[in-house]
């Protein structure tokens, strides 16, 4: 079922908003997106998508239960929010459609892709605003279920071979999707999207972002000073060959190309050490 312009006017209608932007439409046709404003002139940004079954990693609530880090973390509040139930016309079953009205925040996305490809344009008050973030993410204690740890040990064992020693692998919450395309600058730090957020193995959020930076190798330096104590080790080797081949899968699947190379030269460098 794909998202269009239609279910945004719904969203809007039902939360009394008017569109003010152009709409946007996500990967895939999964989200759809738009500016909008209030009577009184109060600025929001608005998304609709379908609300995630339980047989994904995306969990149903994910986006409010994260709502817990707003005092802590730079990321926009949720204002407003409904929900409706319509037909799917490609399955035929009943799907929920929810629309979600967050907190306008001016700022622009640090890539329009989620690996970069140029050095960001940030300042080094960016980036311990990112570290400091990742950190209070980790220690939450709001995050509820989310990568099931026998798909993480598979994916690792696909590079690294059924032999590799996958015990005591830690758990932490995570933002889930840590790339460039989620990491904004004011030119201060703000963060979006949180669908994923969840427990996922430790550091998964730091081998995210440094698996889609090393499209630019100098940044994919820095991303491993800023987190060279997370990204180190036997946890750290672990979660970075994880990612390697969840980054691969969407590779396979005709996205991020120019990432292949790059990525076996990684993995081969960390089976190497």
């Amino acid at each position: 079922m794909k998202m269009t312009e239609q279910h945004l006017n719904q969203a809007l209608s039902r939360m009394g908003l008017i569109k003010s932007g152009p709409v946007r439409i996500g990967l895939l046709d999964v989200t759809a997106s738009v500016r909008a404003e209030s009577g009184f002139g109060d600025q929001y940004w608005v998304r609709v998508a379908l609300v995630k079954d339980a047989t994904t990693w995306v969990r149903p609530n994910a986006n409010e239960e994260a709502q817990v880090l707003t005092d802590r973390v730079p990321m926009p509040r949720i204002i407003n929010r409904t929900e409706w139930e319509e037909t799917d016309p490609e399955q035929g079953n009943i799907r929920q459609v929810r629309g979600e009205a967050f907190e306008y925040i001016e700022a622009s996305p640090i890539s329009k892709e989620p690996a970069i490809t140029e050095a960001p344009n940030v300042s080094d008050e960016w980036w311990r605003q990112l570290r400091k973030a990742h950190d209070i993410i980790q220690m939450s204690e709001g995050a509820g279920p989310g990568r099931a740890k026998f798909g993480v040990l598979s994916r690792i064992r696909k590079v690294a071979g059924a032999t590799v020693d996958t015990t005591g692998l830690k758990w932490c919450a995570s933002h889930g999707d840590f790339h460039w395309v989620n990491l904004l600058s004011t030119p201060d730090l703000v963060i979006v999207d949180w669908e994923g957020y969840g427990f996922a193995p430790v550091g998964l959020d730091a081998a995210t972002l440094l698996t889609y930076s090393l499209s630019h190798p100098p940044t994919a330096d820095r991303v491993r000073e800023v987190f060279s104590d997370v990204l180190s080790g036997k946890q750290g080797f672990l979660v970075q060959l994880y990612m390697a081949e969840m980054v691969m899968s969407g590779i396979r699947a005709g996205f991020h190309s120019h990432l292949e190379h790059p990525i076996r030269d990684h993995v081969k460098s960390l089976l190497n050490r």
